[in-house]
Order: C-alpha cells, then structure tokens, then sequence
C-alpha cells in the first residue's frame, strides 16, 4: 500500500471553464494504482452527487441528491444541467435507450422509478414515464439500478422505508412473511423505523418495459448498492443499524450473496435475526460500523486479475473503498475484505467502470463539498480481461433448485435436499418446497425421521399450515433427542419450534422436558436461544440457571473488524475505548429473555437481576443502547408483582442522569455568530481541544449527540464526523439546523382532529396509542397520543436542534470547539 498525494487542477462549474487553485488530498491504495480528482462540484449551483451512470455517448449522468441531473462530457471536460425535470435520485442505469432513474426525494418529482428517453431525436431526454410510485423513503428508500447479465431485466434495490411496489406480482422467497419473534420485540429505543415490518428493505427486479416486477430478495436494513460478478451471482452491501452497537442485535455492515428468495432477517428494534436462523440467510463477510454507498464489480476494468473478480463496495463514513475478494465455499461464497482506498473527509458516494477501464467515483452527499475522481492502475501486473473460474458443483444444484422457485418443482428432487450438508442448498430447497401446493408434500412430514430436514419441513409448515398442522410437528420436534445433536442442529432445531410458537403458540406441547435439562449448553449461541424459549415457557429452573451464567465475569471477544480497528490508527481511540467499554452482549441477551419471566424469583435474584440494569449504564453503545437498557427494565418491571415492584424501587437502582447538570463554565461574552464566520475561523492548528471538548458539553451538544460511546443520543453521532464534514459543514449544520435534517433524525409534526399539533419523535406505538418524544434532549419525558385523535403525520419542517447554541461561546471558546469537532476522525 502507498500513499498518495493528489495534486490535481480542478474544473469550475461556471463555463468556460476556469481553473481553481491545486487541492491536496492524501489517499492510501494499493502499489500500482492512481487517483486523480476530475471536477470539484460547485455546491451552489450543482449540490452534492450521490449517483451516476454513462450514457451511450461515454459521458456521466450525475443526480444531486436534493436537485436536478447533470451531464459531465470528460474531453473537451465540460458540466451542463439536463432540461428535464428530474432528480433527487439515488439510483440512475442508462439501459437500451433510455435513461432509469431511481428517484427517493420529493425535492424534483414524486418518489419513485422513472424512465426516461429522448422522443425527439434532439438528444435531449424529454419524455417521463413513471414507472411505479413509491413511499418516500429518503436515505432509506429507493436506490440503485443494475441491469441482469443477460439483458433482460433491471434490479432495483431499496431501504427499509419504502414498501413494496404494488406492481410486484410474484415473489421467489414466500409472501407469508411475519415478524417471527418469540418474545415481545422492543421497537428501537429513539423510535427508528417502529412501523416498518417484515419485509424490511428489498430487492425487485422488472422488465424494462415495466410490465413484470418480481421480490428477488428482503430483509436488508439499507442496502444501497449492488453489483453481478463473473459468475453471474448479484452481490450487495446491506448497512448495519449503529445506534444498536452494544446490543447482541447489532448487525454489522456485510456484503450480502443475493440468491433466489433469500431473506436475510432485518427487523426493527431488538427483532434482527442472528445469521444462524435457518429461515434466514447469512451475509458472507462482516465488514462492521459503517454507511454502505455505492458497489461496482471490477469486471470491465483495467486491473490486475484479482482486482477484476473483485466487488468494490464504498463507505461514505470511514472514506474507505473496499476490495471484497470471493472464493467459492459450498454453494454459495466465503470472502475477504481489502481495504483498497482509504482517505478522510471523503463521503463516498457512488462509483461506475469507464469505458477506459478505470473506476470513476464520487464523493458528496448530505449537502456536503462533492467531487468526481479517477482509479487507474500503472502497475507492471498483466491487465488482460479474465476468464470466468469454473462454477463448482453446488452451485449448478443450487440454480437447479432455484429454478423450481418459480413453482414448477420436483418433489424428488427438492426433499433430499432439505437435509443437505450445504446450508444454501438447505434454503433454496425448502423455499422451493414452499412454491408447491401443500397438499402435495405434508402428507410425508409425519414420516420424516431426518432432523435437519425435519427441521426445514417446520418452517414451511409455520408459513403455510394450519394451527392443528404446526402443533402436530412441533410435537414431532419434541421427540428429539437433543443431547445426540450437533451444535448447528441443535440452533436449527430451537428456530423451528420458536418460529411455530411464535406463530401458532405453544398449544400443549411440553418442550420443557425435551430442554430445560441441556441449559446451560456449551456453546453461546445455543444457550442464546435455550433462554429464549425457556423464558417464553416459563421454566421454573431459566431463572436460576442464567443469573449463574450472568455473575461469571465475561472477556469480551471483539469480532472481527473490532480486532482491526485496534490495528489501524484511522479508527482513532474514541473507536477503541468504547470497544473496551462494551457490555457482555450475552449477559443482555439473557436480560433481554429474563424480563418476559413471571415467577418464581427469590428476593436474591430480583436484585441480582435489577442491578445488572445499574452496571449496564455505566457501559458504552450506540445512540439507542441506554435506551433500550432503560425499555428492557421497565418492561421486566411491569412482569414482576406489585410486592416486587415496591421492592425493587426501594433499591433506588438505576437512577437516569441529568443531561444538564455539571455543566462546564463559559467564559463569553458570546455574539449572534453566523455561518461566514464560523467557516473562516482561523488558527484552529493552535486551538485547545481539551478545552473544545468542555465547550462541547457546555454547550449542550453532549447532550443530543454522542462521542466515543457517551452522550446523548437525539442527534448523529459525531464520534467520525471529521472523516466526511470540513469546518463549513460544521458552521452550517450548527448554526442552521433546520437546513438539511436527515429522515433518521427528523422529528414528526402530529396535526390532531382538535386543530391543535405536537412536534416530536414517535417511539412506539400500543394499543392505538402513540407514544411521543418531545423533549430533545431526554427521550424518556414522552406524552401519549390516541391515533384516533390524529388527523395526519408529517415530517416536521424544523430541526430538533434548536439554532443559537453557541451564541454563548467567544470566538477563542469557539475555535476551540470546532477543532474538537474537526478532530474526531
């Protein structure tokens, strides 16, 4: 790897061009490889780009995510707006003959999938066809557009905010989706995406005709981009949900193999799938925190030849372009990450292979500066195009079955194969099993002796069968004998019977006798799901036997990318001291379980249990974990008796901190300072950021926003901010506030039938009853709204960050800030 210095011209937007002073910009990529910068979007009047595709000409069409398109002409280099009224895309793929546009703003047009073609042969796009509308989803909405290898369809991938097109009329996975917990799920802890259900974010394709659309694949939170690679498989880079980092449901980013009907388990709140469930399907590499943008196959570059097979995935937080490097493990893939780019202050956006063979990407976004640039690769390695490697058997039998998803099975074939040794062949089995008529194959379940199959057979049976049906198979999955298991069967036997209790409850079934005896287990993720089902069964023993469990100290194992990050000095200490300050993620989700347990508890355990709340506390997460502590507490509060309750508030455990107390002192005199001013503070290099960090709390920005796992948790938190926002970014989002609000953080405006409105944050919602934040800096002061009092809901215009916060500060005390702020990298 190598670093280089970007010494490039930059082009202005005004035209004729004019050209600006050289910027530098240092970026690591591996020997052999060059960057250059193209073009520095003017902000003014071009915005921030987020997408781009070629056209058939060889020039870039480019969305600014709150504006219009743009099309970028390299030689002679020259930026000009497109005439037709479009934008706010996420998403754009000139296919054919015309231009598709994935638009998730209603900045331009409605939110939705458009295609646009030239209908005068002047070689300008003028016709608009909406394809199918769309729930505005924002940064959570509809995103890219890849055409299929053979040219005949167009995938779309969208976020977890915007349903299904209506247009969808067949589905390769199944249509019986559920939420499929089996304990009550805690909807997220600061109210992020409380209504949005199963089937979470998604992945359509139709025809270019948009006459057939088609469920590919769910259960993504955000999975922004995608990419086919040599062998034809489509892969994508799905988002984690960072506020939940503390918690045993945070998932890391991962790059997502995207197979026929996959559903890969995204839930809101504490519902997430872990990989192991056998009704879900795994990703293939964890790549951890992060913001997903744009993917890109290397097929088409001009790059050595494991560059070519390589899918790049980008993320906009950590300014950081990933290689993701496939090899082929059964019928599906095992892959390693390379960091191929890594830089600062570079929010990556979207990226494309030209037709020179190089990778053109962008960096913007979120109203931030914005630039085109250039990957080429000098090196002495051989370039020539690749050859395809052999697809391995497994994979021919797994396309063998996926093609039986389109309902046209065969029984001989599929039921062998529920029990295969290759977990991806398992799937594709039983979700062919699942397009056939019921009729057809649950006459055989009876009969079935196989566990693992046995197993599979279950959750086709909790989707489609009756109440009397699923209870006969989950007394068939009582008769096994649990100890003579391994431990993946083992976690696909407990999912089974979890998922037809969590459909058609228990019934009389005693799984208590078949269980209670092998908890505690030797592995984690088996005793991770014994409590859950203990605990739901109400075993008389669960309470005692995971309170042991709970008061062995445990040594955090960090995954995978937490070991890297304590290796590479980019993720800076803020990253590695709360790593160092997490909780025992097991020791929670025993917690998590315990709270649904009535009886019997000693006075022993009640306070054992209650004062694990108290430590959990003092422990680092992200924006949601205290919240979802203080959700789990109270809802283990309301199982206990009223006798319990007396008694455990007599404790006096758990008490909640005041966000404005012990606030450092400011010196002032403070002044009406305004966005010029604060972009133009100079000898921030001789600022005291010790001193930055008191101003940050002092003026209460510690209590909305969190660092280095503390903090408050109402507004982004800002532990990387400084790897994709420069001081004016800073200036702006503080002193204007309202200027640009993301969906995940936007309040909700709540006009009642009365004539009278309330502004605030909806957490949840129970028994028709909204649950309303409205105090910014203390989630926990709610008001309750009847929804039969609501007359609508909408997005609040005005910032939950109120302006003037540093209006206090003098210009020393506001350097001193802003240095802090632009040191959290």
């Amino acid at each position: 790897m190598k670093f280089l210095r970007i010494l490039t011209i930059v082009a202005s937007a005004h035209l004729p061009l004019v050209p600006l002073q050289a910027e530098e910009l240092e970026m690591t990529l591996p020997d052999g490889f060059k960057v250059e910068k193209l073009y520095q979007v003017p902000k003014k009047e071009q915005g921030s780009w987020v997408s781009m595709a070629w056209d058939p000409q060889g020039r870039l069409i480019t969305s600014d995510q709150y504006g219009g398109l743009f099309r970028v002409t390299l030689k002679p280099f020259k930026v000009e707006p497109l005439k037709v009224k479009m934008g706010g895309a996420q998403g754009l793929l000139w296919f054919k003959d015309a231009l598709y546009v994935s638009v998730a703003s209603n900045a331009v047009v409605e939110c939705g999938v458009y295609k646009l073609t030239d209908s005068t042969g002047d070689g300008e796009l003028d016709k608009v066809e909406l394809f199918t509308k769309l729930r505005q989803g924002g940064e959570h909405g509809p995103h890219a557009l890849v055409p299929s290898p053979d040219g005949k369809w167009i995938y779309l991938a969208c976020g977890n905010h915007s349903p299904l097109p209506k247009q969808v009329d067949f589905f390769y996975g199944t249509d019986s989706w559920g939420e499929d917990h089996l304990l009550p799920r805690q909807p997220d802890a600061r109210g992020h995406a409380r209504t949005m259900k199963a089937p979470g974010g998604w992945i359509v394709r139709f025809t270019p005709d948009g006459k057939k659309w088609e469920l590919v694949s769910n259960g993504y939170r955000n999975a922004y981009d995608m990419a086919f690679n040599e062998h034809g498989e489509l892969i994508a880079y799905d988002s984690d949900m960072e506020w939940d980092f503390g918690t045993p449901w945070y998932r890391p980013t991962r790059i997502a193999h995207v197979t026929s009907g996959s559903e890969f388990g995204w839930r809101n709140g504490t519902g997430k799938w872990p990989d192991y469930y056998l009704d879900s399907v795994p990703g293939i590499v964890d790549i951890g925190p992060g913001s997903p943008t744009g993917v890109v196959a290397g097929l088409g570059t001009k790059f050595p030849a494991r560059y070519q097979r390589a899918i790049f995935a980008m993320d906009w937080t950590f300014a950081t372009i990933y290689a993701i490097h496939m090899k082929p493990d059964g019928a599906t893939y095992k892959a390693e990450k390379e960091e191929f780019l890594t830089s600062t202050g570079l929010p990556l956006t979207d990226a494309v292979v030209g037709p020179d063979g190089a990778i053109y990407f962008m960096a913007g976004g979120r109203r931030v500066d914005s630039a085109l640039y250039r990957i080429t690769y000098e090196g002495n390695e051989d370039v020539s195009p690749i050859k395809p490697t052999p697809v391995p058997e497994d994979f021919a039998l797994r396309h063998k079955l996926e093609k039986m998803h389109a309902g046209s099975g065969d029984l001989a074939v599929i039921w062998p194969n529920l029990g295969h040794d290759d977990r991806a062949i398992r799937y594709a089995a039983r979700i062919a099993l699942e397009h056939l008529p019921y009729a057809d194959w649950f006459g055989k379940v009876a009969a079935e002796k196989d566990t693992r199959t046995l197993c599979q057979l279950a959750v086709a049976v909790a989707r489609h069968g009756s109440k009397e049906d699923a209870h006969a198979v989950l007394a068939q999955l009582a008769t096994v004998d649990f100890s003579k298991l391994s431990t993946d069967v083992k976690l696909e036997l407990l999912r089974a019977e979890a998922l037809i209790m969590a459909r058609h409850e228990k019934g009389s079934v005693d799984l208590v006798a078949q269980l209670d005896a092998h908890y505690p287990d030797s592995d984690d993720n088996v005793n991770r799901e014994l409590c859950r089902v203990l605990s739901y069964l109400q075993s008389p023993t669960v309470v005692g036997k995971t309170l042991k469990m709970m008061a062995v100290e445990k040594k955090q194992t960090p995954p995978d990318w937490a070991l890297l990050a304590s290796r590479n000095p980019k993720y800076g200490t803020d990253v590695i001291g709360m790593l160092n300050n997490l909780p025992s993620l097991q020791d929670m989700h025993y917690a998590y379980c315990l709270r649904v347990v009535k009886t019997p508890w000693t006075k022993e355990q009640r306070k054992q249990y209650f004062t694990w709340f108290s430590q959990a506390a003092k422990k680092s997460g992200g924006q949601s974990y205290k919240g979802f502590i203080k959700n789990i507490r109270k809802s283990a509060l309301e199982n206990a008796t009223e006798e319990e309750r007396k008694m455990i508030a007599s404790w006096k455990l758990g008490e909640v901190n005041n966000p404005f107390a012990d606030l450092p002192p400011v010196k002032g005199p403070g002044r009406n300072w305004r966005v010029p001013a604060v972009s133009n503070l100079k000898g921030l290099d001789k600022a005291d950021i010790v001193n930055g960090e008191r101003m940050f709390r002092a003026s209460l920005c510690a209590a909305c926003h969190s660092v280095k796992g503390q903090g408050g948790g109402a507004g982004p938190d800002l532990s990387h901010a400084a790897g994709r926002f420069k001081l004016a970014d800073f200036a702006e989002a503080i002193v204007e506030p309202h200027k640009v609000i993301s969906d995940q953080y936007e309040f909700s405006l709540i006009r009642k039938r009365d004539g009278s409105f309330l502004t605030g944050k909806i957490l949840d919602e129970k028994d028709a009853v909204l649950i309303v934040a409205n105090n910014a800096f203390d989630f926990s002061k709610t008001v309750e709204v009847a929804e039969v009092d609501v007359k609508s809901i909408t997005p609040s215009p005005v910032s939950p960050m109120p302006p003037g916060l540093i209006n206090r500060l003098n210009e020393q005390e506001l350097k001193d800030l802003m240095a802090y702020l632009l040191s959290l990298k």
